[in-house]
């Protein structure tokens, strides 16, 4: 089974797909191109790449966006930025994801405003619709599902970005996203590459994780 055939299965009896750290949109289109439509909410916090996301979301009227950042509150954070905005993130990288990336060079930094699930939930209408949680936000996975709080339970399905080694510093391990999601009653659906790894050692960097609410 491809991943696009996973999705077309994964997304069938899906509502609504929240879609954190949406960068240009290129999630959002490629489930499109699964067959998916329904509702879409894109979260992108950088104000350059917000722009294109924005205007890639323009002729779908079932597709949504918001200039912020998830996490675990209300608020404000200071954001990384990188040259082609992909690494941008609220954590500082590690040496070997700018000796992977190295034309993602750092770019200075933004102030931009955090929302938790948990306040945004009923300002979004999530409330009785089938959830799919995606979520690629360069190490802050783990703050933006404990920012959900309980409505965490009302998420059909999860997919994230794992780090399989530290990519950020300060950064939540491949085993404590695992032990969060089962003692939250989730298991894993299916792992897949995200990246093809670091040629000179062949470790894997990183993949993606979905995962299904247990009945």
């Amino acid at each position: 089974m491809t991943s696009q055939e996973r999705r077309r299965v994964l997304l069938r009896d899906i509502d609504m797909v929240i879609d954190g750290g949406a960068n240009g949109g290129q999630y959002a289109k490629w489930i499109r191109q699964c067959g998916f439509r329904g509702e879409i909410i894109s979260f992108e916090p950088a104000s350059e790449t917000f722009a294109v996301l924005s205007e890639a979301a323009q002729s779908d009227d079932a597709w949504h966006c918001h200039n912020v950042a998830l996490g675990p509150e209300d608020g404000q954070v200071l954001l990384n930025l990188t040259r082609t905005s992909l690494g941008s993130s609220l954590f500082r990288r590690t040496e070997l994801h700018s000796r992977m990336w190295p034309d993602d060079v750092e770019a200075g930094a933004e102030l931009v405003p955090l929302r938790s699930l948990r306040s945004l939930w009923d300002e979004l209408g999530c409330e009785n619709r089938r959830v799919y949680l995606k979520l690629d936000v360069e190490g802050a996975e783990l703050s933006v599902l404990k920012g959900a709080g309980p409505l965490l339970d009302r998420v059909a399905l999860l997919e994230l970005e794992l780090p399989l080694v530290d990519m950020h510093h300060d950064v939540p391990t491949f085993g404590d996203m695992l032990n969060f999601l089962t003692a939250r009653g989730f298991s894993m659906v299916a792992l897949e590459q995200n990246h093809s790894g670091d040629d000179e050692t062949g470790q894997m960097l990183m993949i993606d994780g979905i995962f299904r609410r247990r009945p």
